[in-house]
């Protein structure tokens, strides 16, 4: 039987593995636990992949629980996993009464990050190097910090991580980078992948102030497969950048091998709201995140039907002042 753990696979969530397998795991790192990395619309299928054959424990950092990924852990547990939750999204909040009744151990609040729910909430008495790595976290997850060198490297992060997000051997080397307390700039592959997605971010988010469509207090634009592959990892580093560079709420909308996904970043709190919606008036798919950065994943509907439902929700939306 063995330990899984499955973080998203994020700047927050690489940080937060770090930081648990750290602290409470490494008698086991790495022979006797598997470690995986997802997004979260493949979360249940990751699950189900590494807790197959033997998984007496199985710890999820960072994954906003839904509908899909709690019917996953029923199923877990049946096979007889002791399972814990770890996790900041606000999504996660309206299924935490339902993860206690089926005995899974859940640790959540509204924190700037799950690394620093975990420091927090599991009273963790972290060294220089974590306590930096913490604030890392936050500062990818939008929380401002007057360190500016951890600002840097949350950002070379964020960048490193968006060029492939599905590159699992280099989320790999991340986290043993960190779990070892190695400068995470020695990594030439960090460097050299934060570079390619620097240039491409400028591109996308010059295009998202230049052909972006301007309904109510939003900024709307949506992207064809070949686009979305272009900037594949990268819609929500652009949307908080685009935001910050205009001013205003940014919606990217796009096809993502045949699902339709949504991003929006508000500075005025209305994110997950408007997700709620668009997946309400969808009849169909998922959302999650929080009330500044949310997303939807829609799987039966086109990409010019989900576009004229969105508008059609933003046209309905009351303005909203400053």
């Amino acid at each position: 039987m063995r330990t899984v753990v499955l973080s998203h696979g994020d700047c927050d969530g690489v940080i937060a593995a770090a930081l648990y397998i750290k602290h409470f795991l490494m008698d086991l790192y790495p022979s006797k636990i598997a470690i995986g990395f997802t997004q979260p619309w493949r979360a249940s299928k990751e699950i189900k992949r590494l807790c197959k054959d033997d998984c007496e424990n199985l710890i999820l950092l960072d994954i906003a629980i839904d509908k899909e990924i709690f019917s996953t852990l029923v199923d877990t547990v049946m096979k007889g996993a002791e399972i814990t939750v770890i996790d900041h999204h606000t999504t996660t909040s309206a299924w935490l009464d339902k993860l206690k009744e089926l005995g899974v151990e859940s640790i959540w609040d509204k924190a700037p990050s799950t690394p620093r729910l975990i420091a927090t909430k599991m009273n963790l008495t972290l060294n220089s190097y974590e306590q930096d790595l913490v604030e890392i976290a936050d500062a990818c997850e939008g929380t401002e910090t007057k360190n500016s060198e951890n600002k840097r490297l949350g950002d070379l992060i964020k960048l490193s991580i968006s060029r492939d997000p599905s590159d699992l051997a280099f989320l790999g080397k991340l986290l043993d980078a960190m779990l070892k307390g190695e400068d995470i700039e020695d990594l030439e592959e960090l460097r050299q992948k934060a570079k390619i997605s620097r240039m491409l971010l400028d591109k996308l988010v010059d295009k998202i102030v230049r052909e972006g469509e301007s309904i109510n207090n939003f900024i709307l634009l949506y992207l064809q497969p070949a686009e979305s592959r272009i900037y594949a990892g990268l819609f929500g580093i652009a949307s908080t950048e685009a935001g910050k560079k205009t001013g205003r709420d940014i919606i990217l909308i796009r096809d993502e091998d045949g699902k339709i996904v949504v991003t929006i970043r508000s500075f005025k709190g209305v994110a997950l709201e408007l997700c709620k919606k668009i997946v309400q008036k969808t009849s169909g798919g998922k959302f999650g995140g929080h009330s500044e950065a949310a997303s939807a994943t829609i799987n039966n509907k086109s990409l010019r039907e989900v576009v004229d439902i969105v508008k059609s929700i933003l046209n309905e939306q009351p303005p909203i002042s400053d």
